[in-house]
């Protein structure tokens, strides 16, 4: 029936903007399997280098190896590195 929706179709049309939009993005992102590492830069250092060697026993080299570099990052923010 048409008049069943009195905003027609143009209320679906509509891009939807703000927080529903974003929480609608966000519901099925499970790529964030471990919390934030928070600390001063030396424990966060430590903490992915500690996530790095969790992800190695448990076999997978891929998050062992993103762990190693968000660990160098820290490493260099702590000895105020940053050339590559």
């Amino acid at each position: 029936m048409p008049f069943d929706n009195p905003a027609g179709d143009r209320a679906r049309r509509q891009p939807r903007f703000g927080k529903a939009a974003q929480r609608h993005a966000t519901q099925g992102d499970l790529t964030r399997t471990q919390p934030k590492a928070n600390g001063s830069a030396r424990q966060k250092h430590l903490q992915w280098l500690s996530r790095a060697e969790d992800a190695e026993r448990s076999g997978n080299s891929v998050e062992a190896e993103s762990c190693r570099q968000y660990a160098e990052h820290w490493f260099r923010v702590t000895h105020d590195r940053n050339d590559p």
